[in-house]
């Protein structure tokens, strides 16, 4: 994959419906070679796993919980979140504001790739909000 510097605007990304919110795929598909950027707007989040990539969140907006190994975190404006690959994590927001998060996925892929889908604990598949 190739690395390659790359500048890009939040608001001119067009926002794709996921569960419970939306999200705006910023860079994404291995562009740039370093990580997926995507703008995540939710008011909460299914629990769910990815075994293909590792997550890095920075909320933006709203106060909620993580859910994250079995442990609940606080969330709000400023909070950096490491979630490693294969580790089962939900989302719920505690007010009426919905979440606003940037999550680097890492390493870069394209949604394409099944490894990109976020899989249920109980199921094989969840839906395509990463």
């Amino acid at each position: 994959m190739e690395r390659r510097p790359i500048v890009r605007h939040t608001d001119e990304t067009e926002p794709l419906p996921c569960p419970l919110g939306t999200t705006r795929r910023v860079v994404t598909g291995g562009e740039g070679g370093v990580a997926n950027v995507h703008v995540i707007t939710v008011a909460g989040g299914r629990p769910h796993y990815h075994e293909g990539y590792d997550e890095v969140y920075y909320f933006l907006s709203g106060e909620g919980t993580l859910r994250m190994g079995g442990e609940n975190h606080a969330v709000r404006r400023g909070t950096v979140a490491v979630i490693p690959r294969g580790t089962v994590h939900s989302l719920e927001s505690s007010g009426e504001a919905p979440l606003e998060f940037v999550i680097f996925g890492v390493p870069p892929m394209s949604a394409d790739d099944p490894r990109f889908t976020p899989r249920r604990p109980e199921t094989p598949e969840d839906g395509p909000c990463s």
